[in-house]
């Protein structure tokens, strides 16, 4: 399997906000020293009044993660906790945002990040390329697909495939689904084997999951 991409790589850390400032500190010089450490282009300061459900929102940092410097696409706080997002992986998120906090807790006395009570989701998109067709169906069910084909299509728009497979956890269990998707990609032929993908986990191990997807190739 071939890495294309990494379109977003988001570490979630759930918790009410209010615990990232218990005592009420005036937080505008943190907000500015925070800007110029990790160079963001955009900062709360320049958009003071977010609109609703927005958050407060850093964007276009920098910062020095698992394999040199890397981009950090935004940080956002909202009521419920604060969403970090990069192109390079989940555990970059990670770093950087504990690096946030442990700068905080030194230069302002916020709390350090084994004082926050916050649970961690995250969420990967990556584009890929198998080697080989990923073996997602039962080899039964090549009949059916030739007359899907045949009912569907002519031999000119091809053999028909599929487009999409999707796990996931069951909604009815709890709020908060969770999903492994594959899905091919956009405007591109068959043969190319590229794929979009979607998981609720770290970026290592969905990258894990869809070796484990091709090692089941056909």
């Amino acid at each position: 399997m071939k890495l294309l991409a990494v379109r977003t790589a988001r570490s979630i850390w759930l918790m009410p906000w209010y615990f990232l400032n218990p005592k009420g500190r005036f937080i505008r010089p943190a907000i500015e020293a925070m800007r110029a450490r990790y160079s963001f282009l955009k900062a709360p300061l320049d958009a003071p009044f977010p609109m609703p459900n927005e958050g407060i929102k850093f964007e276009q940092g920098a910062f020095n993660g698992k394999n040199g410097m890397v981009q950090i696409l935004s940080l956002t706080l909202h009521n419920d906790g604060v969403v970090i997002d990069v192109r390079s992986s989940t555990d970059d998120a990670d770093l950087f945002m504990e690096d946030v906090v442990a700068w905080a807790n030194k230069e302002y006395g916020m709390p350090a990040v084994s004082e926050l009570p916050s649970t961690r989701l995250y969420v990967s998109e990556l584009n890929v390329a198998f080697q080989k067709l990923p073996a997602i169906f039962n080899p039964k069910l090549a009949p059916l697909f030739a007359e899907v084909s045949a009912a569907i299509a002519d031999k000119t728009q091809g053999n028909a495939d599929f487009l999409s497979v999707q796990l996931s956890t069951d909604p009815t269990k709890t709020n908060r689904q969770s999903s492994f998707r594959v899905d091919r990609e956009v405007n591109t032929p068959f043969e190319e084997n590229r794929y979009y993908s979607f998981a609720s986990t770290k970026t290592d191990m969905h990258i894990r999951l869809l070796e484990r997807l091709e090692e089941l190739s056909v």
